[in-house]
C-alpha cells in the first residue's frame, strides 16, 4: 500500500484511531485510520477487506500507524512549508481548512 505525503503527515500531526469494518460479501475485514479531531473521525486511509478476523485488521492498522508516527519527515514537512510561502501562511491555511 503506497501512502501520500499529506496522509503520513495527517497522521503524524493529529490524534489518530484505528477502526475496522467488514465487508458483506466476502466476509473479510479491513481498517481505516481516522483522524479524531473533536472526536469527529475522519478517514485518512483505509484498505481493502483483506483480513480473515477483526483482530488481525485492527494489529494492521495499528502497526501502520505506529510505523507512520514513527518516521523522521521532518525535511519533508520543511520543504511543503517553505512551498507554501513559510510558516506564517501554512498555519493560516491549517487553521482555515482545520474548520
Amino acid at each position: 500500500m503506497g501512502l501520500s505525503l499529506l496522509s503520513l503527515l495527517q497522521i503524524q500531526g493529529n490524534e489518530t484511531l484505528v477502526d475496522a469494518y467488514r465487508d458483506k460479501e466476502s466476509g473479510k475485514y479491513g481498517y481505516a485510520i481516522t483522524h479524531n479531531e473533536d472526536r469527529c473521525c475522519r478517514p485518512i486511509v483505509s484498505c481493502k477487506p483483506i483480513y480473515d478476523s477483526i483482530e488481525n485488521a485492527l494489529n494492521a492498522g495499528t502497526n501502520l500507524m505506529k510505523q507512520v508516527k514513527g518516521l523522521d519527515l521532518s525535511p519533508q514537512r520543511k520543504s511543503l512549508v517553505d512551498t507554501m510561502g513559510g510558516e506564517e501562511i501554512a498555519n493560516t491555511i491549517d487553521s482555515i481548512i482545520s474548520c
